[in-house]
């Protein structure tokens, strides 16, 4: 189930019109940490629902997702991942 979740979290990010993720972002993270396979696949299935051209662009924002976020759910480390989410989301618009 929590794979769904954190799919549809995603789905929302990428393809949504949303001024801020920061309420989506708290889950996400938490989501992420329990088991960070899901993010791995994730990622794949992502990438093979979008155009090849985009592939590389996309797993590099993956990538840049996780930049000095640690295994923890304290504020710093939330607020860290909340602020990768947004470049994320501006970095990778879905067109």
């Amino acid at each position: 189930m929590f794979p769904e979740i954190l799919k549809t979290l995603f789905e929302i990010v990428l393809f949504e019109d949303l001024g801020n993720q920061w309420r989506l972002s708290r889950p996400m993270i938490t989501l992420i940490l329990v088991n960070e396979q899901i993010l791995t696949d994730l990622k794949a299935h992502i990438l093979s629902s979008q155009p090849i051209d985009q592939h590389q662009r996309l797993s590099l924002c993956f990538d840049k997702l996780m930049v000095d976020v640690n295994r923890s759910l304290d504020s710093n480390n939330r607020n860290k991942f909340t602020q990768n989410l947004t470049l994320f989301r501006n970095d990778f618009p879905m067109k």
